[in-house]
């Protein structure tokens, strides 16, 4: 049976003079509000939320946004000419957050953000720490270059201590990233070392399905009950548009320069997680 929510809705609302798409489940809208922000960047997971995280609707409303750029928020002519940067992103962000505070009369919301999300969370957090009630990290990325180097590095020490060969041969033919980048077509020999990450379980533990597999028979019917055939067609795009943009290849770095958030934070780390390195936010905390 279909579980009814009291406010279950996808609308674009407009605020301080800018457009933005909106997915908002709740059962109270005296309850906490919760925003998501999605990872990628440029990969909206409001489907995804909808989906596994639903029961959390009857203590919370939940919202998920499309950040600009993205998902059904990607627009063609847009996309030619406007760039995409912290700056704007953190303004959207704040924007939403503004929006929120005033529909549902709260003096602050709770920000949850997962992979990129993490960092734009962190971003926002920290630039306007009045307005947040506490901020989740999922995922929490915390310095792009590392991780991509640790990544690596589990996923050749994998390849080996399971004895395959082929893999071994694959990686050590690429090389280890330097400063976040491999040698040569970067996302080229980065698709190849995720593939071979998610084989060993290292995007998610104890799932060995090849990445293509599950992307077609899981995550694209969940995605297409979401968005439809147009809503999904502009997902792709979207992804394509963002990952060239200057906002991509912001490195975090919060090692060096956040050292604290004036706002209550929690973290939720997988030890096994090889796409968002938990060890560098526990060697975050023990540094600050």
């Amino acid at each position: 049976m279909k579980m009814k929510y009291k406010t279950d809705e996808s609308n674009a609302v407009e605020y301080n003079g800018e457009k933005y798409y909106l997915r908002i489940r709740g059962q109270n809208e005296k309850n906490p509000v919760v925003l998501f922000l999605h990872g990628g960047c440029g990969s909206p997971d409001r489907a995804h939320i909808m989906k596994y995280q639903s029961p959390l609707a009857d203590r919370f409303t939940l919202v998920c946004w499309d950040q600009k750029g993205s998902g059904l928020a990607y627009d063609k002519d847009e996309a030619k000419k406007v760039v995409l940067t912290k700056e704007l992103y953190v303004n959207d962000a704040y924007n939403v957050v503004c929006y929120l505070k005033k529909r549902f009369g709260k003096e602050k919301i709770i920000i949850v953000g997962h992979s990129f999300g993490s960092v734009l969370g962190v971003w926002l957090a920290k630039s306007y720490p009045s307005d947040i009630a506490a901020y989740i990290g999922v995922g929490q990325a915390v310095d792009y270059d590392e991780n991509e180097i640790l990544s690596y590095r589990f996923t050749l020490a994998e390849a080996k201590r399971r004895g395959d060969v082929k893999a071994s041969e694959k990686l050590a033919e690429i090389g280890e990233p330097a400063g976040g980048k491999y040698n040569g077509n970067h996302f080229k020999s980065q698709s190849i070392q995720r593939s071979w990450l998610h084989r060993y379980g290292g995007a998610k533990y104890g799932n060995i399905k090849p990445y293509f597999f599950e992307l077609l028979t899981e995550d694209a019917p969940i995605i297409l009950r979401e968005y439809s055939l147009y809503g999904a067609v502009k997902y792709i795009k979207g992804i394509n548009y963002c990952l060239n943009s200057p906002i991509a290849a912001e490195n975090p770095d919060f090692l060096n320069n956040t050292r604290e958030l004036k706002v209550p934070v929690y973290l939720l780390l997988g030890r096994h997680d090889y796409n968002c390195c938990s060890e560098l936010s526990e060697n975050g905390l023990r540094k600050h």
